[in-house]
């Protein structure tokens, strides 16, 4: 190697060193790409679904063992069972925008039941890959735990979001999953003066409490997309309460709030704001109005 070449690797950061490891390879935390690259064309769809807080559609698959535990309405996914999801840029048609419309493919996910092998992670072993089937630059024990505290939301239906839902047969939703409300998901108030120094600077002077989510594994397992993932929750929670909403990690460094605004801007809807951390772990503040 090129001596410059040398001490220019010697000078990076350890941390940059860390994520061009981590890069590029076809396999994470023991599941290969290629060995379920092909999915789409070979496994039912289950659901689609869209994400509001990235714009990206997803389009998730199942593989025979978890299609049939799935459709059975049971919650034990037996070893083997296999779910996989493309994520799909989305943008405005510029020949009809009120429409949306596909981009491209952003990243698969694969999720497998193997509960001896992870065990650590509820049983589900997680892994992304980018649109060619390589891993990102991100820890893989990192993103595996953030995906784990994400999905043990939904403890009550085994671990899994997706819901079946016929695209080809008239259907209504089943009964059974009318009004279900993820058990997990806990809130409680909380005296602002029990918070960190960095959250009540944060708030407006005058709130003395306000509704913190409360579930420990997703405090303890924490990326930055677990922020943006929150807030439709969060929001949610402090409409119902017209209180401010807080999810705080365990650091007490990451966190975000959703709270409740008056602005005339928004006639007849909810008007909100938000305070977020950044990657440098700075609050940064957003207002809007709701959809809804």
């Amino acid at each position: 190697m090129n001596i410059y070449l040398c001490l220019l690797v010697a000078l990076l950061p350890l941390t940059a060193l860390s994520a061009e490891n981590y890069a590029g390879k076809d396999s994470m935390n023991g599941i290969s790409y290629k060995k379920y690259q092909g999915f789409p064309e070979k496994w039912p769809l289950v659901t689609i679904r869209f994400r509001k807080d990235t714009s990206e559609m997803r389009l998730t698959y199942a593989n025979d063992v978890a299609m049939k535990t799935l459709q059975s309405g049971a919650i034990n996914y037996p070893d083997g069972s296999v779910f996989a999801k493309t994520g799909i840029h989305t943008g405005v048609d510029d020949q009809f925008t009120s429409s949306v419309v596909p981009k491209g493919i952003r990243r698969y996910q694969l999720m497998v039941k193997d509960k001896k092998k992870y065990a650590s992670t509820g049983g589900w072993g997680y892994a992304l890959f980018d649109s060619d089937g390589r891993t990102f630059p991100e820890e893989p024990v990192v993103s595996q735990n953030a995906c784990y505290a994400c999905h043990a939301l939904v403890e009550n239906r085994g671990d899994v979001f997706s819901q079946p839902f016929s695209f080809i047969e008239k259907t209504k939703m089943p009964l059974g999953q009318l009004g279900l409300k993820d058990s997990s998901i806990k809130f409680e108030w909380k005296p602002t003066a029990k918070l960190p120094d960095a959250v009540k600077a944060t708030l407006p002077k005058g709130i003395k409490k306000l509704r913190w989510l409360s579930n420990q594994k997703l405090r303890e397992n924490v990326f930055q997309g677990t922020l943006d993932e929150l807030k439709p929750i969060l929001e949610e929670e402090a409409r119902s309460h017209q209180a401010p909403a807080l999810f705080l990690a365990t650091d007490n460094k990451r966190f975000v709030i959703v709270m409740p605004v008056q602005d005339d801007n928004c006639i007849g809807s909810g008007a909100f704001k938000i305070w977020s951390t950044d990657m440098n772990l700075k609050a940064v503040d957003q207002s809007y109005c709701t959809h809804d």
